[in-house]
C-alpha cells in the first residue's frame, strides 16, 4: 500500500512539472516567431548601412575616428552578451565559455582587457570566479529596445574615442535557427572596413580598383555626396555601431528563446517517458498487492474450512 501511494505521489509531482515545462514550451514558442521577424527586419538595413559605408570609404581618405585602428593595442573592450534568465539548455554555459576564452586569447597576447556584461547570469557568474566588470546592464535579454542599444553603443563609442580602449569586442550568441545556436565574436571597433581597404589597395589600385572585402568598386566614382561624404560619416558611423550593437542584442534574445524552447520541451518529453514508466510500475505494484490479497483471502478461507 505504501509502495503504490508513493507512486500515485511521483506521479503527480511529475505531471505537475510536465504541465509547467509545457506552458514554458508554448510560451517560447510564440516568442520566437516574433523574435525571427525582428531580426529579419534589421538583417536588411545593416547590408544597406554596411554597403554605403564601403562606398564611401572606396571613395575619399578621410580618417575618422572609428574607422582608424591604432598603432599599438593595449586595452580591449569585451562585451559579453549572456541572459537574465536560465532554464534554457546550454545557452548560459556555452556563451560564458566563449567570452573566458576571448578574455584568456587577449591576455595572452600581452594586452590589459575591460569587461562590459549584459545580462545577470553573466553578471553572477563572472562576479564568482572573480573578475572585475566594468560596466553591466541587465533585464535587456527579454525583449532588447533599439533605444537600449543604443545608450551600450553610446558607451562604447565615448570610450574609444577618448582612447580608454583600442579594441572592442562583442561576445553573442548567433541565431540560425530554434534548435541551432552559436556562440560568436565580433570586431566592433576599429570597423574593419577601413583595414580590409588599406590592406587591398595596394595591388588593386594599380588597376583603378578597390577591394573591401568581398567588394570591388571604382576609385573614380561617377557621382557627388551632397552633404560631403564627411558630413555623411559623421552620422552614418555611429548609427552603424547603434545598429550592430542592436542585432547582437536581437539575435542573442532569439538564441535563448530558441534554446529556451528547446529544452523545455525536452523536459516535457522527458516527464512524459516519467510518467509512462511510473504508471507501469504503479500498475505492476498494484498487480502485486491484488494479488497478495487474493492469496491471504484464499489461505484464510482454506484455513476456515479445514477447521
Amino acid at each position: 500500500m505504501e509502495k503504490t501511494r508513493a507512486i500515485r505521489n511521483r506521479i503527480k509531482s511529475v505531471s505537475g512539472t510536465r504541465k509547467i515545462t509545457k506552458a514554458m514550451e508554448m510560451i517560447a514558442s510564440s516568442k520566437i516567431r516574433n523574435s525571427q521577424q525582428r531580426i529579419l527586419e534589421a538583417r536588411p538595413f545593416i547590408n544597406k548601412i554596411e554597403d554605403l559605408i564601403t562606398d564611401i570609404a572606396c571613395y575619399t581618405t578621410v580618417k575618422h575616428p572609428l574607422l582608424l585602428s591604432r598603432d599599438q593595442v593595449k586595452n580591449v573592450l569585451v562585451m559579453g552578451v549572456t541572459a537574465d534568465r536560465g532554464l534554457c539548455g546550454g545557452y548560459n554555459s556555452n556563451i560564458i565559455r566563449l567570452i573566458e576564452k576571448t578574455l584568456e586569447k587577449v591576455k595572452d597576447d600581452g594586452r590589459e582587457y575591460i569587461l562590459d556584461i549584459l545580462g545577470t547570469k553573466g553578471k553572477n557568474y563572472f562576479r564568482y570566479m572573480g573578475y572585475e566588470i566594468n560596466r553591466i546592464y541587465e533585464n535587456l535579454s527579454d525583449h532588447p529596445k533599439f533605444l537600449d542599444a543604443r545608450e551600450i553603443a553610446e558607451e562604447i563609442i565615448r570610450s574609444y574615442i577618448k582612447k580608454e580602449v583600442d579594441e572592442v569586442i562583442i561576445c553573442y550568441t548567433k541565431f540560425k535557427n530554434p534548435a541551432e545556436q552559436v556562440p560568436s565574436s565580433f570586431y566592433l571597433l576599429p570597423i574593419p572596413m577601413m583595414s580590409q581597404l588599406e590592406a587591398n589597395q595596394g595591388a588593386a589600385s594599380q588597376a583603378g580598383m578597390a577591394i573591401i572585402g568581398d567588394r570591388v568598386c571604382r576609385l573614380v566614382p561617377e557621382f557627388t555626396y551632397d552633404p560631403s561624404h564627411v558630413d555623411i560619416l559623421e552620422s552614418l558611423l555611429p548609427a552603424y555601431i547603434y545598429t550592430i550593437v542592436y542585432m547582437a542584442l536581437l539575435e542573442s534574445t532569439a538564441s535563448e528563446t530558441g534554446a529556451r524552447m528547446t529544452a523545455m520541451k525536452n523536459a516535457s518529453d522527458n516527464a512524459e517517458d516519467m510518467i509512462k514508466d511510473l504508471n507501469r510500475q504503479y500498475h505492476r505494484a498494484r498487480q502485486q498487492q491484488i494479488t497478495m490479497e487474493i492469496t491471504e483471502i484464499v489461505s484464510g478461507a482454506d484455513v476456515l474450512m479445514g477447521s
